[in-house]
């Protein structure tokens, strides 16, 4: 069982090389309740170019927006509401894509909010055009994607063109819509996934829950990626999350011959 609110009180012991141990005469106590703690955040991504409303939950907050400090990558977030469980703020512009992701909330007369490994990511959006491409257009059929280290892309498109080749040494993210009958489709000849990448289908804790539909294209004579083939999702030193909607059950043992069409 994990207590997630332990107290600690212990003596401090002050050691130096060389000389005897010695210990401080006031106690010092620890206590798990009187921690702020991150517990989720909404939405977990949100566009590179700003300006979008994201709200932080957990425990131990402040309800005033005053006594808040936060920086998304280093990036001032402008807070504008508070309560005790919760806080919510603008993001910024973010002009760099090689930035490593991170997330601090200080709260005044309280220090750093613990936040537990949770991140806000930063993505450039395929659908934002220019803003994403680089003053270009969006790729087309046939073109090939590289995503470089520190550049998170999301497909939020429903229909992508049939790509040669998709190289992802950042991050390749699919989110699912709120109707989860929507139907997405992404197409390409390869996905390689390589040097500390991540591709991402929903996770554990937050799964894809509509419908997407990755299709890989190849013929038998198309040239082979070394080591991984043709018509692949090649993964090399990275991560590939891949969560939809829990089904239960998942198997069934059947104990007589089911034709086809009975129910």
């Amino acid at each position: 069982m994990q207590d997630n609110n332990p107290t600690l009180a212990c003596t401090p012991k002050l050691v130096l090389e060389g000389e005897t141990d010695l210990s401080l005469t006031n106690a010092v106590t620890f206590q798990g309740t009187s921690t702020s703690l991150l517990t989720s955040i909404a939405p977990r991504y949100g566009s590179r170019l700003g300006g979008e409303s994201v709200t932080f939950t957990g425990t131990q907050f402040s309800a005033t927006t005053g006594d808040y400090t936060i920086l998304i990558d280093g990036i001032a977030c402008a807070v504008t509401a508070a309560t005790t469980t919760s806080v919510t703020c603008t993001t910024g512009r973010r002009n760099t894509f090689n930035t490593p992701s991170s997330l601090s909330i200080k709260i005044a007369n309280k220090g750093d909010v613990s936040t537990d490994g949770l991140l806000y990511t930063y993505v450039f959006k395929w659908s934002e055009g220019a803003d994403t491409w680089g003053g270009e257009l969006a790729p087309m059929d046939g073109e090939t994607i590289y995503i470089q280290r520190g550049l998170n892309l999301l497909v939020d498109i429903d229909h992508s063109p049939i790509l040669k080749a998709v190289v992802v040494e950042g991050s390749l993210i699919f989110t699912p819509e709120s109707d989860a009958n929507h139907e997405r489709t992404f197409d390409a000849h390869y996905i390689f996934i390589r040097n500390q990448a991540r591709m991402e289908v929903g996770t554990a804790a937050h799964p894809y829950t509509s419908k997407l539909a990755i299709t890989m294209h190849s013929k038998i004579d198309d040239p082979y990626l070394p080591i991984y083939g043709n018509k692949c999702i090649g993964l090399r030193f990275s991560t590939l999350d891949m969560h939809g909607v829990a089904k239960t059950p998942t198997w069934t043992f059947m104990d007589a011959t089911v034709e086809k069409g009975a129910t």
